[in-house]
């Protein structure tokens, strides 16, 4: 019998590797051999392992996409061994092997969670579509897994499951069944506007459609008669009396994007609003009062706009009761694999094309680039792969040069930390941190040639991490996979 404590947590990272990789456990060096020999021309990876001990130690320190087990071990009975296992690796396809097979146990085995049966003597063929059938089947359940994630752990229509968007979660769930304003900041792209769309859907208002304003795209001239509306003739060309976007969001939400490019005389007039929500149509006598939740957006910084005289610090506190600031897509890279999937499904279904996933390569690729436009700008990539490019996997050659190469060039290696010893007449020398800890990233990629997986785990940082330190150091991944 096994002991075995809980799992090391493992993180999901299937781009990392170019191949499928299976892990081999039998005591038979011959048989390891063969298998090793077959599975390796049909292009997948091979681990052997001669002993349960040494198979569930493998498990824990690799991610791999199928098992095939002996039934009979030197440690064991291999059928004890399939909860040890499924402890691991709930989800890990299981292909029995045994020269002492039999119904009973073949049912056995797969009553206990195997996902298959081969008796010795191997039928390679048989064995070979098994193996592909197991990792297919692998591969659409992690796919169905991680997308039950994102939708549990996103909201409305926002992606991810990384802690960064967790805390925008919790701050829109909390806010959303109040009346109190909202100041929405972060940069292009980030989705700001989605956010606000999700404060309105978990509010009490949702039964109304939210009325959207893009202060900096209306002219300052028409701006004021789209907030507040206009009688028939209080201007040149008002031939008929208009309802504003303030009443059309009467017992709604308003949605004031680019609430710092309005005209300062406009944001006067909008402060005077929010005393006490009413106003009056331009050219119009009549008070109109309406019952209204603003929930502003900005991707400037306030106080930078205010102390550049550009926004008025009144309106900023009218505003900034409740403040959601959304992460820029760098500081939450691990979203982009969710994120990058949801667009390939959604504009494959829209311009009727064959895409079903990304490359491994790709997906580093694109986990790996600063992504200034943030999400935005990778919605546009996956797009214009699909639009531009045929086939069933987006590859790294259909991604924008740009892209591809990092927007940054290969710099030289740092080479091992040199330490001068303190001599008479020398001073101290004192190693700048970052030039430590570049050091030890190259390192680490090094030895691990390039998996940042395993990388990130030696030096006791999350993959986000240290994707964003490799961005900043100027490192290329491919310099270290290819050993140069």
């Amino acid at each position: 019998m096994w002991r075995f404590g809980p799992p090391q947590k493992r993180i999901d990272m299937d781009w990392e590797r170019m191949k499928p990789t299976i892990l081999v456990t039998d005591d038979d060096s011959s048989i390891q051999g063969l298998l090793a020999t077959r599975l390796m021309s049909q292009d997948y990876v091979v681990r052997t392992a001669s002993s349960g001990e040494a198979m569930l130690e493998a498990l824990g320190q690799e991610e791999f996409d199928s098992l095939l087990l002996d039934m009979h071990l030197p440690d064991g009975d291999g059928l004890e061994l399939i909860a040890a296992v499924r402890a691991i690796d709930p989800n890990l396809p299981i292909i029995m092997i045994t020269a002492h097979g039999s119904i009973e146990k073949a049912v056995e085995a797969m009553r206990r969670g195997a996902y298959d049966f081969c008796p010795k003597p191997i039928d390679f063929n048989r064995l070979t579509v098994a193996v592909k059938n197991a990792i297919e089947r692998n591969a659409l359940k992690r796919r169905l897994t991680r997308l039950e994630r994102t939708q549990k752990a996103g909201l409305c229509e926002l992606i991810g499951a990384s802690p960064e968007m967790q805390v925008v979660y919790r701050i829109i769930e909390t806010v959303a069944s109040t009346d109190a304003p909202v100041m929405i900041t972060g940069e292009s792209g980030t989705g700001k506007e989605l956010a606000a769309r999700a404060i309105h859907h978990l509010s009490t208002r949702r039964p109304r459609e939210m009325v959207e304003v893009n202060c900096a795209a209306i002219p300052k001239d028409l701006l004021e008669s789209e907030l507040f509306g206009h009688e028939r003739n209080a201007f040149t060309g008002a031939t008929e009396q208009s309802i504003g976007r303030c009443e059309r969001a009467n017992r709604s939400t308003l949605f004031l994007d680019e609430v710092a490019e309005m005209d300062p005389g406009l944001q006067a007039k909008l402060l005077r609003f929010l005393q006490d929500y009413s106003f009056y149509r331009v050219g119009g006598k009549e008070r109109i009062t309406v019952d209204v939740r603003i929930v502003s957006a900005t991707n400037r910084n306030p106080k930078e706009a205010m102390a550049e005289g550009v926004f008025r610090e009144d309106l900023f506190y009218r505003l900034h009761v409740v403040h959601l600031p959304i992460p820029p897509l760098r500081d939450h890279a691990e979203d982009i694999p969710d994120l990058a999937e949801h667009f390939l499904g959604h504009y494959a279904r829209r311009h009727e094309k064959a895409f079903a996933e990304i490359g491994p390569e790709a997906l580093d690729v694109l986990c790996a680039y600063a992504w200034p436009g943030n999400v935005r700008e990778l919605e546009n990539v996956i797009q214009q792969a699909v639009v531009l490019y045929p086939g069933e996997t987006l590859t790294v050659d259909m991604l924008p040069e740009a892209v591809r190469r990092l927007h940054a060039a290969p710099a030289a290696r740092v080479g091992r930390g040199e330490r001068r010893p303190l001599g008479e007449g020398r001073d101290p020398v004192i190693v700048p941190f970052e030039q430590l800890e570049r050091e030890a990233i190259c390192q680490a990629l090094e030895v691990m040639r390039g998996n940042v997986t395993k990388a990130a785990a030696a030096l006791h940082l999350s993959q986000a991490t240290l994707y964003r330190k490799i961005r900043d150091y100027n490192l290329v991944l491919k310099q270290f996979k290819d050993g140069e």
